[in-house]
């Protein structure tokens, strides 16, 4: 009983390599996965290299080996969470054996705060120079609509006419024929700065969606983007997501409330109740959070050297 006891206590010394090694031997290999699961475990050994299952559980290790295989191995946080998932398999199989006495805890890698937001935040000087080096329309009014709602870039390409609510000042950002996911799509107020502007756009076209080339709805703005990024002089950091970013801190470095904040970007992942549905129409929702993009407004027109929005439409 003492000899097993001893046995049992010196089981987390076991080697991480000959663990994976009778893993792969007696089960992985056998496995439909078999190239991807011996993939996954070499990445674990060439972290890890000859190290203890004991070793393996130091959490600041653990931090370290998700960033090195994000930054330095370019994977995506899914893709490294699955390399890790590998790992955490191959050892539960050997407790299963009575090969170790426990499994240590593994860090979940969504909970590693290694990947940044997409695209950075922009000045408001830099966000002029995208709009003197955009020589489409299409992408100057994407660049307005994002900055009037911080939308996420796919609801502003969205964005139709019929959803520009000029009576009750509302932009809904969610058709009425989407199902709301994770990314939720809220109904924002409409500043006061591009009521004008839409109004205009509108009278001048007979066409269904805000942003549009020819006339046609856009399934991708990046081409655009690219092209005047690269005539701006700006880093490849600056993507669409920057403008939504650029707003989010503005939000709240003009003391917007955190709801306010959450309800303008759509961070949401419950349901949408009978109440929430009419909060857009309470003269009270989101004001603040509109007050403060018109006043971002106010400074962009102003360093672009325009009276209004209005102005830049004409100048199209």
């Amino acid at each position: 009983m003492l000899h097993q006891q001893k046995e049992k206590a010196g089981s987390q010394e076991a080697l991480l390599s000959e663990l994976f090694a009778r893993y792969y031997e007696h089960h992985g290999q056998h496995m439909k996965s078999a190239e991807l699961i011996r993939l996954a475990l070499r990445y674990w050994l060439d972290f890890y290299g000859d190290k203890t299952l004991a070793e393996t559980a130091n959490v600041t290790q653990q931090e370290r080996f998700h960033n090195w295989l994000i930054t330095s191995k370019g994977m995506k946080p899914n893709s490294a969470a699955r390399i890790v998932s590998n790992g955490k398999t191959a050892i539960n199989w050997a407790w299963k054996r009575g090969e170790i006495d426990h499994v240590p805890y593994f860090l979940p890698v969504k909970n590693i705060g290694v990947v940044p937001p997409r695209g950075r935040p922009l000045e408001i000087k830099e966000i002029v120079q995208m709009m003197e080096a955009a020589n489409v329309p299409h992408l100057k009014s994407f660049i307005i609509l994002m900055i009037a709602t911080a939308a996420r870039p796919d609801a502003v390409l969205d964005l139709t006419f019929d959803r520009c609510d000029f009576e009750n000042g509302l932009l809904i950002l969610n058709p009425t024929d989407r199902m709301q996911t994770k990314k939720y799509r809220p109904t924002v107020k409409m500043p006061d700065q591009i009521r004008p502007y839409l109004a205009k756009l509108q009278e001048q076209t007979n066409r269904e969606y805000v942003v549009t080339y020819k006339d046609k709805k856009l399934a991708s703005i990046k081409t655009a983007w690219k092209m005047a990024r690269d005539k701006a002089g700006l880093d490849g950091q600056v993507n669409p997501y920057s403008l939504r970013h650029t707003l989010a801190r503005h939000l709240r470095r003009s003391s917007v409330p955190a709801w306010e904040v959450a309800a303008q970007l759509g961070h949401k992942t419950r349901g949408v109740s009978t109440t929430e549905i009419y909060a857009p129409f309470d003269p009270t929702y989101l004001n603040q959070a509109k007050t403060a993009i018109d006043d971002f407004f106010c400074q962009f027109t102003c360093e672009y050297r325009v009276n209004s929005l209005v102005e830049i439409l004409d100048d199209s």
